[in-house]
């Protein structure tokens, strides 16, 4: 099976036509963490089309529920990293997948050892 795990702000990244997330998720399953659907969810100050948008990405993603396996490890990795909690959430959630994880953010380097991370260069 070919398939990739994504941060949510791959998947921001995604919405808003970012060519390379594009190429990088074509013809694979999208895998994500229940934490990124909430955080899809509760952007404030979105309308309802934006919501029916991020709501049709979301079903076309496969949503990997927490798990006590997940909680442990997402425990150790913020323990042991400078993670944030929702972050450490994502990468337990990658690692336990065994997907590579697209993302922007810098923190989740700290993970290389454990998982691969397709860094996205940012934005400006």
């Amino acid at each position: 099976m070919d398939a990739v795990f994504a941060d949510t702000n791959a998947l921001i990244r995604l919405l808003g036509g970012d060519t390379m997330v594009a190429e990088l998720t074509d013809n694979k399953l999208v895998f994500i963490s229940e934490m990124t659907e909430m955080e899809m969810l509760c952007k404030p100050n979105i309308n309802k089309e934006q919501r029916r948008i991020i709501r049709s990405l979301l079903d076309d993603c496969v949503i990997v529920p927490f798990s006590p396996e997940i909680k442990q490890k997402a425990i150790k990795i913020r323990l042991s990293t400078r993670l944030k909690l929702v972050d450490a959430i994502v990468g337990a959630t990658a690692i336990n997948m065994g997907f590579n994880l697209i993302t922007n953010d810098l923190a989740f380097a700290s993970l290389d050892n454990l998982l691969n991370v397709i860094l996205l260069p940012n934005l400006e």
